[in-house]
Order: structure tokens, then C-alpha cells, then sequence
């Protein structure tokens, strides 16, 4: 049977409550992505009381790319949720940049890092809603609900900003000796022991740093090549 060229999602896998009319879509993804930056919020400050209450610092804690990562999810899906049609370069480079991020943060975390965690009581709720829950929600969204975005390639410009935190994170370790406790066995001057150069020999910090940055490039590359040419465009 020859398939209809002019219906392109009948090709694709139904879902009855992802409708192609624009107006009942958009309402879906505002509800969605509403409900992902209010929840996301709440654990925010929650965490960032938590954290106060137990003199942490908060400068720690948003020092973390984690944190990072969860903020730009924030603040992109409470614009999907204003504007779910949103559009041209800063747009782009902005979630793609949260969407890479937070793919990065739970993949890294769940090989790398988790090992290394043992919280209890709320910090633990916190950290699975950080690192499991909205990494898995984001991803999910991305591919079966989110708008096209029209990604180009040279919206790898998005790389600038962890290659800022990079530079930032090892000059602030390196020369101003935070205390970061999350996942160390002991106080480090740095969020990851991996990027440690007091503790790891500088040959495994920068292979480590290559390996997390492929790791960021893959991600970007199948966002954008899924975003480019699998993704059906539902505004129309």
C-alpha cells in the first residue's frame, strides 16, 4: 500500500494524545513543560534550604554542572511553557544547551558517579529528581512531544558554555580551594574528584575531560540530527 506523502506522521508511531492540531499540541507541551519547571523549582529552593540550613555553600552548589545543567531546564521549559512556538538562534543554542546538559548529567551520573553517593531523607529525593528524574523526563519530551526547533549545526556554539565551567571550575579549584562534599570520599577543591589535580594525575584528568567531552558532542549531534530530520514538524 503506497503510503499518503501529504500526512508524514502517519508513518510515525501514534500516540492519541499528541495530536497533530497546533492549538490542542500546544496546549499539551505548556502543560507538560509547566509542570517540569514548577516541580523542578520547588526541588531548587528546596535543596538550596537544605543546603543553607546545613552551611553548605550555595556558591558550591551552582557551581555544579548538575545544578547548571537542571537551572537551564528551568528556565527553557517555563519559556515552553509561555511560548511553546519559540524560535530563532539565542532560543536554540539555550535548549539545546539544557537539553545536552541534563543528558549529560544523568549518563555520566549513573556511570560514573552514583557509586559514589549515599544520602538519605530529602537530600537523596533531591539528588534522584536532579539526576534520574529529569534527565529521563527531558529526553522523553524532546522525542515524543517537544516542537521542532529547527537546529543547525552551528548551534554548537552551545559548547561555549560548558567549556566555561570547565575553565571556571579548575581556576576556582585551583587558586581559591572551595570545599565541595558531594562525590568525594573526602572535602574536595573541586565538584568531581575526576577533575582533581591534587588527588588524580593530570594525565587522567585531562583524559577524563576528553571522555566527558565527546560525551557532550555525541549528545549535541543526535539532538540535533533527530531534531534536523526524524522530528515531525506539528505546528503546521
Amino acid at each position: 500500500m503506497l503510503e499518503d506523502t501529504n500526512h508524514p506522521s502517519t508513518s510515525r508511531l501514534h500516540l492519541p494524545f499528541l495530536s497533530t492540531r497546533p492549538r490542542v499540541q500546544k496546549n499539551v507541551v505548556r502543560s507538560f513543560y509547566g509542570l517540569i519547571a514548577v516541580i523542578l523549582t520547588y526541588t531548587l529552593i528546596a535543596q538550596c534550604i537544605l543546603t543553607y540550613s546545613e552551611g553548605r555553600s550555595l556558591a558550591n552548589t551552582f557551581s555544579y554542572f548538575t545544578i547548571q545543567s537542571n537551572v537551564l531546564v528551568i528556565i527553557t521549559s517555563a519559556l515552553l511553557a509561555i511560548k511553546p512556538d519559540s524560535a530563532g538562534m539565542a532560543w536554540r543554542l539555550l535548549r539545546l544547551a539544557a537539553l545536552v546538559g541534563i543528558a549529560t548529567t544523568g549518563f555520566v551520573y549513573i556511570l560514573f558517579l552514583a557509586k559514589y553517593v549515599h544520602l538519605t531523607g530529602a537530600a537523596a529525593t533531591y539528588n534522584d529528581v536532579f539526576h534520574y528524574i529529569t534527565p529521563i523526563v527531558s529526553v522523553i519530551g524532546f522525542l515524543l512531544l517537544e516542537p521542532k526547533h529547527h537546529f543547525k549545526w552551528r548551534d554548537f556554539w552551545f559548547m561555549a558554555w560548558p567549556v566555561a565551567w570547565l575553565v571556571y571550575t579548575m581556576i576556582r579549584g585551583a587558586f581559591f580551594h572551595p570545599l565541595f562534599t558531594g562525590f568525594s570520599a573526602s572535602p574536595s577543591s573541586y565538584p568531581y574528584e575526576f577533575l582533581d589535580i591534587s588527588r588524580v594525575p593530570l594525565s587522567e584528568v585531562l583524559l577524563s575531560i576528553l571522555l566527558v567531552t565527546a560525551i557532550i558532542a555525541c549528545f549535541g549531534a543526535l539532538i540535533v540530527a533527530y531534531d534536523k530530520h526524524i522530528k515531525i514538524d506539528r505546528s503546521q
